[in-house]
């Protein structure tokens, strides 16, 4: 068994899958909750004869689901960070790689 080059950090873990797809789904729930409330907002703004506007609410009723779609598909970010502990080119020697004694 080889041993990696940098040790592992536990703050380099990536999410738990189970708040990922919670993240997701709320994501996803929210964007069409909006849209809901865009569609809702155009049949009152056109009853009120107000015809822009409603055209922009149904706009964002027919654009928001894609959207949504789009917006819980996309995976996880994943940030490349560096921690000072375990950067031994910053702390000196290059090759040092154990705590001093």
């Amino acid at each position: 068994m080889t041993r990696a080059e940098q040790p592992l950090l536990v703050t380099s873990a990536p999410q738990n899958p189970q708040d990922e797809i919670r993240g997701r789904q709320r994501r996803y729930l929210v964007t069409m909750g909006i849209r809901v409330v865009c569609f809702i907002l155009a049949i009152v703004l056109a009853a009120a004869h107000v015809v822009w506007a409603a055209g922009i609410a149904v706009g964002a009723s027919l654009i928001l689901p894609w959207i949504a779609v789009i917006a819980a598909n996309a995976g996880p970010t994943r940030l490349e960070e560096t921690t000072l502990l375990y950067d031994s080119g910053r702390r000196g020697d290059p090759d040092r790689r154990e705590l001093p004694r």
